[in-house]
């Protein structure tokens, strides 16, 4: 004791407190006494299990920083516990403000994102996305680039849906909601191709090229009209590049309903027996017609010929004409018209024999005049792809 009041006297009168020291080289020298006896001070409030980091007071008195438990939390710059609010952490965050928090540069940069050190997309500063690609495509305007690996089966994009696996929405009237562009000048090749009723296979070759195949159990494409006011308008509607030829399928006008208005004609081709087929043309007129054939036989000079029932309420019957054509020795035979819904034959100069013979009527549907006027198909956009 009257050891350590020398010492603290000492460094009391030289204005310096030295421990285990009678030369203290500050205003407190704790000095080591051996290689076990290390010359440390300490407080106890710094004691913790995990080692604790001390702080001092305005007024300089010692003491610690409280840890809070959690492993991940950081040290921050106001001596306080907690995690970086700065910091994007990869077992996710909380706490956080989407008009201040995300994740991306805030400098004129890409945002790059690579596996196995390789980058697989990029997110460009005017925000447009790459994905598979590092260089942009024709046209720059694309907003989202998808590249496919280089394999026959890769896919660049697979959406798949409880309702529906894509879906294309125009907010203006400049271009399509989906579209599909085959870039190659190959005389093959499907620009878009659909498939539905979970139908399996290769796609099909046999038809390219193409710019659209669609396959289906029951229908292979549907297209149906909405509207009910502009005309005209159509379930669906295929032209030939520069105009001329275009034809509409279930077609509305102003007036008038068509199952199918264009130009060109209406064709059907047969096997000729050698290997190739021929062109048949069906017959066209300058107002719709309805027509019906059949058989029957002359008693006594004189038949009745009925008019399908099914057929009288849609057909002019004031303007019907009929033919016949006798099977049989006869002298001759006319038609006379009645209002039973039907015509008679009659044998020429009062004959009464009876023989089989052909006939067949053609009358114009009603509500249709002659040259029924059409709507004219769209005006072609010069340059347009």
């Amino acid at each position: 004791m009257r050891y350590l009041l020398c010492l603290l006297g000492l460094g009391a009168w030289a204005q310096n407190v030295g421990i285990g020291t009678t030369t203290p080289t500050h205003r407190l020298h704790l000095a080591n006494l051996s290689a076990t006896d290390l010359g440390v001070m300490r407080i106890q409030s710094l004691s913790s299990t995990h080692g604790s980091l001390a702080t001092f007071s305005p007024s300089g008195v010692a003491g610690n920083v409280a840890f809070t438990g959690n492993v991940v939390d950081l040290l921050r710059g106001d001596l306080t516990w907690g995690v970086d609010l700065t910091d994007w952490r990869l077992v996710g965050n909380t706490g956080t403000n989407p008009s201040s928090h995300f994740l991306g540069t805030t400098d004129n940069q890409r945002l790059v994102f690579r596996t196995s050190a390789i980058e697989r997309m990029r997110v460009l500063t005017d925000s447009r996305v790459l994905i598979g690609t590092t260089y942009d495509t024709t046209p720059s305007t694309n907003t989202l680039i998808i590249r496919s690996l280089d394999a026959a089966t890769a896919k660049g994009l697979v959406a798949r849906s409880d309702t529906i696996g894509i879906c294309g929405v125009v907010d203006d009237n400049i271009g399509p909601g989906v579209a599909g562009v085959y870039y190659s000048t190959a005389t093959s090749g499907i620009a878009f191709f659909a498939r539905g009723n979970n139908l399996t296979g290769a796609m099909p070759t046999v038809i390219n090229p193409a710019g659209f195949v669609a396959q289906g159990t029951i229908r292979g494409i549907m297209g149906e009209a909405r509207s009910t006011t502009p005309v005209p308008r159509s379930g669906g509607y295929f032209e030939r590049f520069g105009g001329g030829i275009y034809s509409r399928v279930a077609a509305v006008t102003a007036t008038d309903e068509y199952k199918i208005l264009g130009t060109g004609t209406v064709n059907t081709v047969i096997q000729d027996g050698a290997g190739g087929v021929r062109l048949l043309t069906a017959p066209e007129a300058p107002q719709f017609l309805f027509q019906d054939f059949g058989e029957a036989a002359l008693e006594e000079g004189v038949a009745f010929v009925s008019i399908e029932p099914k057929l009288l309420p849609y057909i002019q019957y004031d303007k019907l004409l009929a033919w016949v054509t006798p099977l049989g020795p006869c002298q001759g035979l006319y038609v006379q018209l009645t209002d039973r819904g039907g015509f008679y034959v009659r044998e020429k100069n009062g004959g009464r024999s009876s023989v089989r013979f052909m006939w067949a009527w053609s009358a114009p549907v009603k509500g249709w005049e002659r040259f029924p006027a059409a709507p004219p198909p769209p005006p072609v956009a010069k340059g347009r792809p």
